[in-house]
């Protein structure tokens, strides 16, 4: 079994609306115009730029465009980012490469030349290799070295993961998928607004699935999943100057996975 469990809070001041998909609409033009394109707000500098005006080797994904490309976790990222690369490392690690540059070192003290993060805050044990993308806003990769952007130095890139957060109304989804295999997976997520100020954000991801392959030994299924995910968030925003943001977060997964699959 394996386990990872996050909690962090963060405190804004003199601050102005959080990170947010910003699509480029208009009114329908007419057949003889050219369509409008959508533009993607991202914080790869610190500060809200649309991704063709920043000037950093940097790969974005909305929500839709991860449903759209299939990209389910840290493992899919592949698919769609030129120069990165995703392997199973010794003893149940993750290797994600940039450039060519990751984490090849066995040990507990060993430092990635990749840094993840979530919303912002770098992670010392992430799950990106085992966890699914839920609930997020959106996922940007850096490609290159960084170092004062997020206080953390890294030689080869950073993935950034930033979730949705509490807003003011009232929203809730649930997807269920099914497949072969018996897989089985639940997503969704309920808002709750408490006032004006006030909201509470909960999000939770369940995936289930028999093994794809069969250990003649001992006549069993071998590389299953059995994982569950789940976190809570709470958001006091008194006015446009003053935030205040908690969040709780908690992975679990006890399954028989191929450790170098």
């Amino acid at each position: 079994m394996r386990g990872l469990w996050m909690a962090g809070a963060s405190l804004a001041v003199m601050m102005g609306a959080s990170p947010a998909l910003a699509d480029a609409a208009a009114a329908p033009a007419a057949n003889n115009e050219p369509s409008m394109v959508q533009t993607l707000v991202v914080t790869a500098q610190r500060r809200e730029e649309a991704i063709q005006d920043v000037p950093v080797a940097v790969s974005a994904f909305s929500a839709d465009s991860l449903k759209t490309q299939q990209i389910q976790g840290g493992a899919d990222l592949l698919k769609a980012i030129p120069n990165v690369n995703s392997a199973r490392g010794n003893f149940g690690g993750f290797n994600f490469q940039v450039r060519g540059i990751g984490t090849k070192t066995v040990g507990t003290s060993a430092d990635g030349g990749i840094g993840v993060h979530e919303n912002d805050i770098p992670l010392i044990s992430s799950g990106l290799g085992d966890a699914d993308f839920f609930d997020v806003e959106r996922v940007e990769v850096l490609r290159g070295p960084q170092g004062t952007l997020y206080g953390r130095n890294a030689t080869g890139g950073v993935v950034n993961i930033l979730t949705n957060r509490p807003k003011d109304r009232y929203d809730a989804s649930i997807t269920l998928d099914g497949g072969n295999y018996n897989s089985q997976r639940l997503q969704g997520y309920v808002n709750v607004p408490f006032g004006d100020p006030f909201a509470v954000r909960a999000a939770v991801n369940v995936l289930k699935r028999d093994g794809f392959a069969t250990n003649t030994l001992l006549n069993v299924n071998e590389d299953n999943r059995d994982l569950w995910q789940g976190r809570l968030c709470a958001q006091w925003k008194p006015n446009d100057r003053f935030r205040v943001f908690f969040m709780w977060e908690r992975f679990r997964e006890k399954d028989h996975r191929d450790r170098v699959g």
